[in-house]
């Protein structure tokens, strides 16, 4: 084969259970992760690729045209085929287990919150509007994909390979693209004998507790670990305390007992609970010195934000008393993602040893399968389609709530989350609103309280974008109905709402302020000729235009792009520097402070 000139080699075996092409794509993958092909960088024509690698310029075609499809390289307009300057392989994730916040507790072995009485039905995907997270909708899933790497998994090649495979050990491809394409994502580098493929993120959980935790060991565990796993550990016998920082600092309230395990939640922020790289190297320290053991709970992989760095504690400490589990994307698997373990080579040999002797190996053929799926771009393929689509649908959720919500509930995100977390009033009942939404079609779930009010959790990785707007428009009409959810009628109001002539005098020229849902400022301005004008967030970076006019009883407002672009006609009262809306229904529906232009007269 003739020496590459465009610096990196592209060798293929003749007789192996891959196509050429795919060889072909396979090695370009393999380039553009260790970086040898660096963003931007051109790549040779196909007539120049075939001649220099004694391939057909057909195969090397067909490999080009995979890897465009699935947005691994670009194609410019009369210059050739390049690699992106952005590469596709964003992380997504769902926050349905990772991202649940626990009430901090001061008793040592107190029990973790309860669960939420709240279990997804089978049959979700018939709902109207299911706002489950982590479930999947059939636009999600990388079908084609699959379909090439379970052809490929299930040829006599490989077929005849599983059948004179024996021992426990897992298939070295599918461990070697895990090594190479995905831990290197979570801040992580691993040696071939420190990683355990699992069935599931649970089952790697569930071993790694199993050869750790036995009755009285005592078990420290952070913020970031949710109810779920502190049940297992206490079903374990451990005796469990939660790990306590002074304020905002990187040191730690609460020692940590000799010969412990800390539960270390996600590398990535929760929702009030972050994580810096100075707390990392002091919890380090702590165990080290009390000889504890950390198990470092990764979540799946997220919808990174480039800005925000990731802190793996194994990453930081390569000894043997950090241990890493997690698992891979939920969006890029047809049922359960499977799970990983990466920690100190004799701390995975006993793990293997443990998984054999309950039973529960990986099927060879499926990591083979997995290894494909990686190996042939189609996993950083999928994340990067469910990446636009996610992204896409959160932003609908949060305008929808925005719209349809603003004064009931505020809500908050982990940034990359593909999941919104809505918080009410002290009296609601996550549960009770839970099940009165599933009746009219909605699912969503209730978690855990945290702080002083339920939650609920409202995911789109199980809906589309064009059933979002209605789902949470369904919502908002329990919500809006239910007295104990904080609703009001215009009845209850003490103050007659203004109308004709006295509204128009009362609005126009008036500047209203109020927050977003999401927590950001929004200031609209009525023009004294029926004109509209809004600035919203933090810059005032997102702005609208639009009319405002008055019939009989009712005032009426009309954005170009806000609020869908649509006329709404709500009756007003004020009272003093506030402004009340209700709906046709007499319903409360938002509130704002209304300043008013100087001279102006109620």
């Amino acid at each position: 084969m003739k020496a590459p000139r465009f610096g990196f080699s592209i060798t293929v075996d003749r007789q192996g259970p891959l196509s050429l092409q795919q060889q072909v794509r396979q090695r370009i993958i393999d380039a553009l992760s260790h970086g040898v092909l660096r963003p931007g960088r051109r790549l040779p024509s196909t007539r120049l690729l075939a001649s220099q690698t004694g391939l057909s310029r057909n195969t090397i075609t067909l490999a080009y045209d995979a890897l465009l499809a699935e947005g691994h390289l670009e194609s410019r307009a009369r210059s050739g085929i390049y690699v992106p300057s952005k590469p596709p392989a964003e992380r997504v994730t769902t926050g349905r287990r990772g991202l649940r916040r626990v009430a901090a507790t001061g008793e040592r072995g107190a029990a973790p919150q309860e669960e939420s009485g709240f279990r997804v039905p089978p049959n979700w995907l018939q709902y109207p509007h299911p706002f489950i997270d982590g479930c999947l909708e059939p636009d999600l899933l990388p079908v084609d994909g699959w379909r090439e790497a379970l052809r490929l998994a299930f040829s006599k090649h490989d077929l005849l390979r599983w059948g004179t495979t024996g021992g426990d050990s897992d298939d070295a491809r599918f461990i070697d693209e895990l090594r190479t394409k995905v831990l290197p994502t979570w801040g992580l580098d691993a040696g071939p004998d420190e990683v355990l493929a699992t069935v599931s993120n649970q089952q790697a959980l569930h071993l790694v507790m199993a050869s750790l935790i036995e009755r009285g060991t005592p078990v420290a565990f952070d913020a970031g670990i949710d109810g779920e796993v502190q049940r297992q550990a206490l079903a374990r016998g451990a005796t469990l305390a939660p790990l306590r920082w002074e304020g905002s600092g990187a040191k730690l309230a609460t020692s940590i007992p000799r010969g412990a395990v800390v539960l270390a939640g996600s590398r990535r922020a929760t929702p009030g609970a972050g994580r810096t790289r100075e707390r990392a190297a002091a919890l380090l320290q702590a165990a080290a010195e009390s000889h504890a053991t950390i198990v470092e709970c990764v979540p799946g992989s997220d919808l990174l934000e480039p800005a925000r760095e990731a802190v793996s504690l194994r990453g930081l400490a390569r000894g043997e008393h950090v241990v890493s589990v997690g698992g891979l994307a939920a969006v890029t698997a047809l049922g359960t993602a499977p799970g990983l373990v990466h920690g100190d080579a004799r701390l995975i040999a006993r793990i293997r040893a443990l998984r054999r002797h309950s039973g529960a190996e990986f099927p060879g053929g499926m990591q083979r399968a997995w290894a494909y799926f990686i190996g042939l771009g189609h996993y950083a393929g999928a994340l990067a389609r469910a990446n636009v689509r996610l992204l896409e649908r959160r932003t609908a959720l949060r305008d929808a709530l925005n719209h349809y919500l603003h004064r009931f509930v505020r809500i908050e995100t982990r940034p990359g989350s593909s999941a919104y977390w809505i918080s009410g009033g002290p009296q609601w009942n996550a549960l009770h609103v839970a099940r009165a939404a599933a009746n009219i079609g909605v699912l969503i779930e209730p978690v855990a309280a945290a702080g002083e009010t339920a939650q609920l959790c409202m995911g789109v990785t199980s809906i589309r974008t064009e059933r979002i707007r209605a789902g949470v428009q369904e919502l908002a009409r329990i919500v809006r109905a239910d007295p104990q959810l904080g609703s009001r009628s215009l009845r209850e109001d003490s103050v007659a709402p203004l109308a004709g002539t006295a509204l128009q005098r009362a609005l126009a020229g008036a500047t209203l302020l109020y927050n977003t849902v999401y927590g950001e400022p929004c200031t609209i301005t009525l023009g004294s000729d029926g004109t509209l004008s809004g600035r919203a967030g933090y810059s005032n970076e997102d702005r609208d235009s639009g009319r405002w006019w008055v019939e009989g009883d009712r005032w009426y407002r009309q954005w170009q792009h806000w609020a869908y672009g649509e006329s709404l006609g709500l009756i007003t009262v004020i009272e003093g520097e506030q402004l009340r809306w209700y709906n046709a229904d007499g319903l409360f529906i938002d509130t704002a402070v209304i300043v008013r232009r100087r001279g102006a007269r109620a």
